[in-house]
Order: C-alpha cells, then sequence, then structure tokens
C-alpha cells in the first residue's frame, strides 16, 4: 500500500469519527481545496484555515451538523490518492445523498491540494444554493 493511500484512510477515519485534531495533522497548512459550483461551499479554499474555517465550517453550519459521508473505495498511487465517497446532508428541511470522488495530492504525509467531484453536479450544486 503506498503512503498516500494510508493518508488518506487516516484522514477518512478522522472525519468520519469527527476527530477535528488529527484531521488537521493531515492537511499541510498551505492545503488547496478545489470545489465546483456557484454555490455557498465552492471555490479555491487555499490554506488550512480556510479548508477548516471557511470550507468545513461552513457545510457543517448550513447543515446544522447534518452531514455524513461513507467511504466507497480508496486508492493510492506514489503521489495521488483517490476517494470515492457516499454522502448524505440535510439542509432547510430537505436531505440529499450523492456519490463523489476526490483526487488527493500527498506530499510527506500530508494532503497539499484536492478536488473534488461530485457525480451529480446539478442537483448537488442547486441544492448547495
Amino acid at each position: 500500500m503506498y503512503e498516500t493511500e494510508t493518508v488518506l484512510r487516516a484522514a477518512i477515519a478522522a472525519l468520519v469519527e469527527g476527530d477535528v485534531e488529527t484531521l488537521k495533522t493531515l492537511f499541510a497548512d498551505d492545503v488547496v481545496n478545489h470545489m465546483p459550483g456557484t454555490n455557498k461551499i465552492s471555490g479555491d479554499f487555499k490554506g488550512a484555515e480556510q479548508f477548516f474555517g471557511d470550507f468545513l465550517g461552513t457545510l457543517m453550519s448550513l447543515t446544522d451538523g447534518q452531514v455524513s459521508v461513507k467511504p466507497h473505495d480508496v486508492l493510492g498511487n506514489a503521489d495521488h490518492a483517490i476517494g470515492v465517497y457516499n454522502w448524505t446532508a440535510t439542509r432547510e428541511g430537505r436531505t440529499i445523498e450523492w456519490r463523489q470522488v476526490n483526487v488527493y495530492h500527498i506530499r510527506d504525509g500530508q494532503i497539499v491540494e484536492l478536488w473534488q467531484h461530485p457525480f451529480d453536479f446539478e442537483r448537488w450544486n442547486e441544492f448547495w444554493s
């Protein structure tokens, strides 16, 4: 197993368990998160402060913490890891379930960049708008 896959599996476990302190150790201080769309969680979030505060903080605020992720598969090579997930979120009385694939660039045991790709983009983008 490549280190990239090990790092991603640890990050997923921390996210699922709500262990933010461990999660923070697995993301580089200068991490960049690319989230597509034109909604409240879209954009490029640069640095751990923006990723954890602006992106994850907004996600949790919009859902009152009613968001969950279940990993479907994780793959890795020397530089990248890919995670496929099933997500569920509730917002303003509406619930959405969606599948998503994320591509991670991992260096020195930390995630340095990630690209998130919801499969049913239009429905997902409307939900978060």
